[in-house]
Order: structure tokens, then sequence, then C-alpha cells
């Protein structure tokens, strides 16, 4: 049996290393179809080369942003074509939140809606660390379940995702700033919020609300007065809705959601 003879690959010299690669024959690539997008091929040549097979000029980027006209090879992306903001979607750290509450009906949190699980595990610290620190258990008219927490959450902002990632209970939106929320509730004015900040003073806004009664000067309060009163003293929005004051619109619906959702929300 004679000597198996492999046909000698016609490698690019120095003179021709500017050129674009092309198969020749006798090469090892030789029989590969041409080169096309998507082929696989283009990952072994150069941006230069996958410029040239595509029928485009060189390369035109110079590191001071100028625009290319070859196309992206792996970890490279077009710096003049980003789009700011967040697309549709979950951006949520996989598998999602440590401790889930469940959803609020009405606020769908599945798919492109899966931001609105996202401060799961603010609500749960939050609701904790206040049930602690105070002594309150269930039962207890001050005490705090995650889930109440939910609702009242998404009463305030499950229609915005901005809001809900920044001060999902518009404890410090600028429009309804009162200086008795510094010594409250920590705050200053136009402070920069996050959920969790957003979460640990709203609770204590919310139990000063419970005290204030129908004191209109704020200054001598009163045993607390329980949820309801709470939740209607911490939306204090005047006029009315289909005939109801828009306070106690505003603490039934919180109210009656967390019970749709989940039940005896105090357990």
């Amino acid at each position: 049996m004679g000597n198996l003879v492999l046909p000698i690959p016609n490698w690019r010299d120095d003179d021709t290393e500017n050129s674009a690669f092309l198969p020749t024959s006798g090469g090892i690539l030789d029989g590969l179809p041409s080169y096309a997008p998507g082929n696989g091929l283009h990952l072994l040549m150069d941006p230069n080369d996958a410029a040239a097979a595509h029928g485009l000029p060189p390369v035109t980027d110079d590191g001071q942003g100028q625009a290319r006209t070859a196309p992206l090879t792996i970890d490279e992306a077009d710096t003049n074509h980003l789009v700011p903001g967040f697309p549709d979607g979950s951006y949520l750290p996989s598998p999602g939140p440590k401790n889930p509450i469940g959803r609020v009906q009405g606020y769908p949190e599945t798919g492109k809606n899966a931001w609105r699980a996202g401060n799961d595990d603010a609500i749960v610290a939050a609701a904790n660390k206040y049930n602690g620190e105070n002594g309150y258990f269930p039962g207890d008219a001050e005490y705090m379940s995650p889930q109440l927490m939910k609702a009242w959450q998404m009463r305030e902002s499950g229609g915005s995702r901005q809001a809900l990632q920044t001060d999902p209970f518009q404890v410090n939106n600028p429009r309804d700033w009162a200086s008795e929320k510094y010594k409250i509730a920590g705050l200053t004015e136009g402070q920069v919020m996050t959920p969790h900040a957003s979460a640990d003073a709203a609770l204590k806004w919310l139990h000063y609300k419970g005290q204030i009664g129908g004191n209109r000067d704020h200054q001598s309060l009163v045993p607390y007065q329980g949820l309801y009163m709470a939740l209607r003293n911490y939306n204090a929005a005047p006029g009315t809705i289909n005939g109801i004051p828009k306070k106690d619109d505003y603490a039934n619906t919180v109210l009656n959601n967390a019970w749709a959702s989940y039940g005896d929300w105090q357990k």
C-alpha cells in the first residue's frame, strides 16, 4: 500500500497578511462552502477578513467611537447603537426572590411583569425588623405582615416599574414632604431612595400616622388607632371617589387586596 499523501496547505505569507483569507485549491479547507454569515467560519477570521467576505470596506474603528462597518465578533458591542432603558422582560436575579410573597390580585408578576416580585426580600426584611424591634406578634394591632406590606406597596407603586425600584411606598415623594419625616422616619428631603430604605421608613411613618387621630397639629399623639386609620392617614388625599373619601378608598383597597390575595394575612 502506498503512502498517503496529504495536500500541502497553502497558508498566507507575510506579503498577503493584510488581504482577505480565501481557501485555495489543495488547502486543508478545500471543499468547504464559501463563507456565509452564521456558518461558523467567521470565527476563524479577523474583522477585516469578515468585512472583505461581506464586500464591505475595512474596519474603520480607531478607538475614538467611530462606527464599525464589519460584523461584530464575540464579546463586542456597537456603542453607536446601544439603547438606554429597560427592554421588556425579567431582570430578577435567578431564581428570583429568596423569600417570595406571592402576587397581589390585579398585579401579575410573571414574564415581562416579573419586576413586581423584585422587592419581596426587602419587604420581608423590613417587616421582620419592624416586628422584632418593637415586639409585635400576629394578632397585635401594630403587627405588620409581608403580605399586607406587598398589597400596600402595589397600591402605591404597582403600576410603575421606576417607582417600584426606587421608592415603592412613596414615603419620600417630593410633593408630600413633611418636616416630621426626618424625626419619625429618618428621611431627608430629596434623599435618593431604595426599596429597602422606602420599606423601613414607610413602616415608621405608618405607625406615626396611626397615632395622630384627629389632631390637625399632629403634636399630641393618641394611642395607636389600628391599620385602617393608619393607612387612611398615610394617604390623606383630599376629595372623594364615587362618593367615598379618597383616604377611605385607599385603606379599603389595601386591606381588601391583602385579604383577597393571601387570605388571613395576619397569620
